[in-house]
C-alpha cells in the first residue's frame, strides 16, 4: 500500500487527520503490506504527541487482553510501547531523521506483530493446536475471555524481539509507570 492508498484506506486527507484509536489500530493491524515510505510520510504529517498517545492507547488495549499468566509477553509489549512512544515524542517535523528512526522501529514492530512471528495456540476444549501471528493470538485470547473458551499460548518464539536504545525524559518515564509529576522539565 502506498501513501495514497493508505490515506484512502484510513478515509483521511493526510496524516494530520489521524486522531482516533481505530485509525492507529488499522495502521498496525492491516493485513496488507504498507510501504515504509508511506508510513514515514504519514507519521511525518502527524503531531508526535498524537501519535504517542494513540500508540499508548493501542498498547494498553492489547496488553489488557493478555491472560495474566503471560507476563513475559506483557513486559515485552510494554517495552515496545515505551520504545515507540519515546521515539515519536522526541521527533519533530524539522527532523526527518527522527521520523525515519521512528518509522523504522514502527515498521519492524508491525512486521513482527502481524507477519513474521508465529505463536502456538492450543484450544483446550478441543485439544486442537494451531499457529497464529502475535496480533491474532492476542485477538484469540480476548475472544476466549468473552466466549469462555480456554486457550493456552506459547509466546516463546515471539519473545525474540530486540528493543533498540531510545531517549526518554525522566518525566515520561514517571508518567509511563503511572506516577504524577508537577514539573515535566528534566
Amino acid at each position: 500500500m502506498n501513501y495514497y492508498e493508505l490515506i484512502e484506506y484510513l478515509d483521511i486527507e493526510n496524516g494530520s487527520e489521524v486522531s482516533y484509536f481505530e485509525e492507529m489500530a488499522d495502521i498496525i493491524e492491516s493485513d496488507e503490506h504498507i510501504d515504509h515510505e508511506a508510513l514515514m510520510k504519514l507519521f511525518g504529517e502527524m503531531e508526535p504527541a498524537t501519535a504517542a498517545s494513540l500508540l499508548d492507547e493501542y498498547f494498553n488495549e492489547i496488553t489488557g487482553g493478555l491472560p495474566a499468566d503471560y507476563s513475559e509477553m506483557f513486559s515485552l509489549l510494554d517495552q515496545i510501547r515505551l520504545e515507540l512512544t519515546g521515539t515519536i515524542k522526541n521527533a519533530s517535523e524539522d527532523d526527518p531523521e527522527a521520523i525515519r528512526d521512528f518509522t523504522d522501529r514502527f515498521y519492524r514492530f508491525r512486521n513482527w506483530y502481524v507477519y513474521d512471528t508465529e505463536v502456538s495456540v492450543l484450544d483446550r476444549s478441543t485439544s486442537r493446536e494451531f499457529e497464529q501471528s502475535v496480533r491474532d493470538a492476542i485477538s484469540t485470547a480476548r475472544a476466549g475471555k468473552l466466549s469462555g473458551v480456554e486457550y493456552a499460548f506459547d509466546f516463546s518464539t515471539a519473545l525474540d524481539y530486540d528493543i533498540d536504545y531510545y531517549a526518554m525524559s525522566f518525566s515520561d518515564l514517571i508518567d509511563s509507570v503511572g506516577g504524577d509529576t508537577e514539573d515535566d522539565e528534566t
